[in-house]
C-alpha cells in the first residue's frame, strides 16, 4: 500500500489537521448545548404552568434524548464505516440542530419527547464519527490532546447552556434558551464546505486517488499494507466480540455504562440538587456551567497527561478524584470552595469520560473504530437514561439531597475498577 512519505504534498494546505478537529468540535458543541440546555432550564420546566410535570416525568422526558442516543450511537456508528463519516457526520448535525428548534416551539408534551428522541439519534451519531475523523487526521504524537482538545466543545457547549440560562431563564423562559441551541443550524454550510472524507472509507469504497489527495492535502498517513482495503467492509459489531477484542470490548462498554449514571446525572440534575442544598436559582444554574467549563479545561490537561503515562492509568485515576469530588459536594462549604469543588468534579467525571472515547477510539483498528466506539457508547447509554432518572426518584421520594451524590460517587467508583479490564496494550498495536 502507498503511504504518504512516497507522495509528499505539493503545498501544504492551510486547512491542516486543526482544521478537522475544529470542525468536529463545533459538532460536538452543539451535542453539548443540546444535552446541557435540559439542565440548565429544567428548573423552568418544571415551573411551567402549561405542562405540570413531576420529578419522576422531568426526569423521563430528560431521559428522552438519551433513549435516541442509544440509537443513534450503534447505528450510525457502524453506518459511518459503510457510507462515508463525512456524511453521516453532516447528516447527525443537522437534526440535533433541527430538532432542538422544532422542540423550542411545540406545546405538546409528547411531541416534545419525540424531537427530543430524535435530536438524540444525532447526538448518538456524531460522537463515534467526531471520534473517528479527529483520531485519523491527527498526529500520532499530538491524538490524545487534539482529541480531548475537539470534545471540549461538548463542555464548552453545557458550559454556554447553562450560562444563557443564568441570563435569559427567568427573563425570557425555558424555550428561549433551548431555540438559541437550534440556531446553531447555520453553521451546517461550514462544516458542508470543509469536512474531508475518512482516506480509510475512501480506500474502502475504491477511491484511491481521492484518498490520495485527501491524504496529502491534510498531511497524514494512507493505511498500512495490512489495513482494510478497498474492496473489504467496514466493522460489524459481531468484530467487537472476536477472541482478541472481548475482553476490551467489555471493559469500556462497563465503564461507559457506570461513567455515563455520573456523568448524565450531574448534567441534568446538578442545578436542582444545588437548589435543594440550599442554593439560590442563579448560582445553583452557574454550578453546571463550572461543572462544564472545568471539564473542558480538565479534558486537554488529562489528554496531555495520558500522552506522558498513559490512557488507563490517567482515566482511572481521574474517576477516582471525580467521586472524591462528588462526595464533597455533600457537605456545606463556602460557596467559592463549593465552586472549587464542583471544578474537581467536572474534571473527575466528563473530561475522565472524554479521555475513555479518545482511549477506545485509538484501541481499536481503523476500520472498527466508528463502530467500536458507537456500540460502547450506545450500550453506555442506558447508565446515561439511568442517570436522570435516578436523580428523579430520589428527589421523588423525598430523600435527602446526599443520596444523588452518593449513588453517583458509587457510580464512579466502578468505572474506575471497569477501565482496568481492558488490556493494557498500546493504541499503536491497532493504529490509528
Amino acid at each position: 500500500m502507498t503511504h504518504i512519505a512516497d507522495h509528499p504534498p505539493r503545498t501544504r494546505s492551510g486547512i491542516g489537521i486543526s482544521t478537522v478537529a475544529m470542525l468536529c468540535w463545533l459538532g460536538v458543541f452543539s451535542e453539548g448545548y443540546n444535552l446541557g440546555v435540559m439542565g440548565a432550564v429544567l428548573p423552568g420546566i418544571l415551573k411551567d404552568p402549561e405542562w405540570h410535570l413531576t420529578m419522576v416525568e422531568a426526569g423521563a422526558l430528560a431521559s428522552a434524548a438519551l433513549v435516541g442516543m442509544f440509537v443513534g450511537g450503534i447505528g450510525i456508528g457502524a453506518i459511518s464505516d459503510h457510507w462515508g463519516r463525512r456524511r453521516c457526520f453532516i447528516g447527525c448535525f443537522a437534526l440535533l440542530t433541527l430538532t432542538m428548534a422544532a422542540a423550542a416551539a411545540v406545546h405538546q408534551l409528547a411531541l416534545f419527547a419525540v424531537l427530543r428522541f430524535l435530536s438524540g439519534i444525532g447526538i448518538g451519531g456524531i460522537i463515534p464519527v467526531a471520534a473517528a475523523l479527529t483520531s485519523e487526521f491527527a498526529a500520532p504524537e499530538r491524538r490524545n490532546r487534539e482529541f480531548t482538545l475537539m470534545y471540549s466543545g461538548y463542555a464548552v457547549g453545557i458550559f454556554v447552556a447553562a450560562l444563557v440560562s443564568y441570563f435569559l431563564l427567568a427573563r425570557l423562559g425555558w424555550r428561549a434558551v433551548m431555540g438559541i441551541g437550534g440556531g446553531l443550524a447555520v453553521l451546517l454550510p461550514v462544516v458542508i464546505a470543509a469536512l474531508p472524507e475518512s482516506v480509510a472509507y475512501l480506500l474502502r469504497s475504491g477511491q484511491p486517488e481521492k484518498a490520495m489527495f485527501t491524504a496529502a492535502r491534510f498531511q497524514v498517513a494512507m493505511p498500512a499494507a495490512g489495513d482494510p482495503g478497498p474492496k473489504e467492509k467496514g466493522g460489524s459489531v459481531m468484530a467487537l466480540f472476536g477472541p482478541s477484542l472481548r475482553r476490551a470490548t467489555a471493559g469500556f462498554a462497563l465503564t461507559y455504562i457506570f461513567g455515563m449514571i455520573l456523568v448524565y446525572g450531574l448534567n441534568t440534575w446538578l442545578p436542582q440538587i444545588m437548589r435543594s442544598a440550599g442554593y439560590d436559582l442563579g448560582p445553583s444554574i452557574l454550578f453546571l456551567g463550572v461543572f462544564a467549563l472545568s471539564s473542558a479545561v480538565g479534558g486537554v490537561v488529562l489528554g496531555a497527561i495520558s500522552d506522558s503515562i498513559g490512557q488507563q492509568r490517567t482515566i482511572c485515576a481521574a474517576f477516582a478524584v471525580g467521586v472524591a469530588a462528588v462526595l464533597g459536594l455533600s457537605y456545606h462549604m463556602p460557596q467559592l470552595l463549593t465552586y472549587m469543588v464542583v471544578a474537581v468534579a467536572g474534571i473527575g467525571t466528563v473530561s475522565a469520560s472524554v479521555l475513555l472515547t479518545s482511549y477506545a477510539s485509538a484501541f481499536y483498528p481503523p476500520h472498527l473504530k466508528s463502530t467500536a466506539v458507537g456500540f460502547c457508547g450506545s450500550i453506555s447509554r442506558s447508565g446515561a437514561i439511568a442517570g436522570p432518572m435516578i436523580g428523579g426518584l430520589v428527589a421523588a421520594q423525598g430523600l435527602p439531597f446526599i443520596w444523588n451524590f452518593m449513588i453517583y460517587a458509587l457510580a464512579g467508583v466502578i468505572s474506575a475498577c471497569c477501565i482496568l479490564i481492558v488490556p493494557g496494550r498500546s493504541a499503536g498495536e491497532h493504529g490509528a
